[in-house]
C-alpha cells in the first residue's frame, strides 16, 4: 500500500478567533526564533520526554501560517502519535507564543494581537479548548487563563464607550489581509497597523476600479484596432486572389465553374493558388472567341497605357496585382 500523504497542518487562521476571543494576523507573527529551532511537542508540554519532531516547509500564505510535520519515528510515543494523524485521528496544532501588552489592539469590538513570536507548535487532541494557544511573557514564563483574560480585559477597558459614544464622528476600521492591502497599493513597509477607515478603503477601491475600467477600455480600443486591420488585409487579399482566378479563367486556365473553388484555395494560400495557375497552360482558343492572350505567361502584353485601357476591369486588376512593378512604370509621368 503506498504511504499516506500527511497534509500541512494550519497554524494561525487570522479570520478566526482563538479560545480567549482575540484574533492573531499572520503577518506580524516573528517566524526567527522557530525557524532556528522548529520544534514540535506533544500539548505543548517543554519537555525531552514529549518532544515528537519538527516542523519543516512553514509558510504564511494569506491569511493562514501552515507547516508539515515531521516525526521522530525511532520515539515509540512519537511514531504512535504520527500513526494517528495519518490515520485521520489526529489534524490539530497550538501554537507556543511570546506576546506583548503594547501589540494587543481593540478595534470595532475585536481584539487583534498585531505582533507575536513563535516559539513552537504543538500537536493537540482538541485545538478549540483552553490550551489551544499558549501564551508566554518575554522572559519565557507560560500565562494562565486568568493572567491572560486580565490582558485582553485592559487592552478593551475605557475603549468600548469611545468608540460607540459618537458614531457620527467615529470612523469605522477595518483589519485586511496583507495580500489585500499590497493589491489596493499600501506600501508593505508601512502597513496599518490598527485597520484601515472605511471611508479611505471605499477610495482606495473605486480608484482600483477605475483603473481596471481605464485598462478594460484601452484593451477593447486596440481589438478593435487589431480587428479592423484583419479585416481591411482580409478584403485585400481576395480582391487580389479573385483578380487572379478571374485572369485564369479568362485565359482558359480554369473552367468558370471552378472559379469558386479556387478562390478559396487562394484564400486558404495564396503560394498555392500561384503555384496551380503557372502549372496550367493557357488556352490558345476557347469559347466564344475570346482574344487569345499574347503575354510570354499567357496574360494580355501590355506596353502603353492604351494597352491598358484596352484590357478589361478584370485584366485590368490582374495585371496591376501580378505586375506591380510594370504597372507603376505605364503611370510613372
Amino acid at each position: 500500500m503506498p504511504e499516506p500523504v500527511i497534509k500541512p497542518f494550519v497554524f494561525n487562521d487570522e479570520t478566526v478567533a482563538n479560545t480567549y476571543g482575540f484574533y492573531i494576523l499572520t503577518e506580524g507573527i516573528d517566524l526567527t526564533r522557530f525557524s532556528k529551532n522548529p520544534v514540535m511537542l506533544s500539548d505543548h508540554w517543554n519537555n525531552n520526554n514529549y518532544v515528537l519532531g519538527k516542523w519543516t516547509d512553514w509558510k504564511k500564505e494569506g491569511a493562514l501560517l501552515t507547516g508539515l510535520p515531521d516525526f521522530d519515528v525511532e520515539d515509540e510515543q512519537s511514531a504512535k502519535i504520527k500513526g494517528k494523524v495519518e490515520r485521520g485521528y489526529l489534524s490539530g496544532c497550538s501554537m507556543g507564543i511570546i506576546v506583548d501588552r503594547e501589540n494587543l489592539t481593540y478595534i470595532d469590538g475585536k481584539i487583534f494581537l498585531t505582533k507575536c513570536e513563535l516559539a513552537e507548535v504543538s500537536i493537540v487532541p482538541v485545538p478549540s479548548n483552553a490550551n489551544a494557544v499558549r501564551l508566554m511573557s518575554a522572559d519565557g514564563k507560560v500565562m494562565d487563563d486568568d493572567e491572560i483574560k486580565t490582558l485582553c480585559l485592559s487592552v478593551t477597558d475605557g475603549k468600548q464607550p469611545e468608540l460607540n459614544s459618537n458614531t457620527d464622528n467615529t470612523m469605522k476600521k477595518i483589519m485586511l489581509s496583507l495580500a489585500a492591502m499590497v493589491a489596493l497599493g499600501y506600501d508593505t513597509k508601512a502597513l496599518p497597523k490598527e485597520g484601515v477607515e472605511e471611508s479611505e478603503l471605499d477610495s482606495r477601491v473605486m480608484e482600483l476600479a477605475g483603473k481596471v475600467q481605464e485598462l478594460q477600455t484601452k484593451n477593447d480600443a486596440l481589438e478593435l484596432a487589431a480587428k479592423t486591420a484583419k479585416d481591411a488585409a482580409e478584403a485585400e487579399k481576395k480582391t487580389r486572389v479573385t483578380a487572379k482566378v478571374k485572369l485564369g479563367v479568362t485565359q482558359g486556365k480554369i473552367g468558370a465553374d471552378k472559379e469558386q473553388s479556387f478562390i478559396d484555395l487562394g484564400l486558404s494560400s495564396e503560394e498555392a493558388l500561384d503555384t496551380a495557375l503557372n502549372a496550367i497552360p493557357a488556352k490558345q482558343n476557347f469559347s466564344a472567341g475570346v482574344h487569345t492572350p499574347s503575354g510570354t505567361d499567357g496574360s494580355p502584353e501590355v506596353k502603353n497605357q492604351e494597352d491598358f485601357q484596352k484590357l478589361s476591369a478584370e485584366e485590368q486588376l490582374a495585371f496591376k496585382a501580378n505586375k506591380p512593378e510594370e504597372y507603376k512604370k505605364l503611370f510613372a509621368n
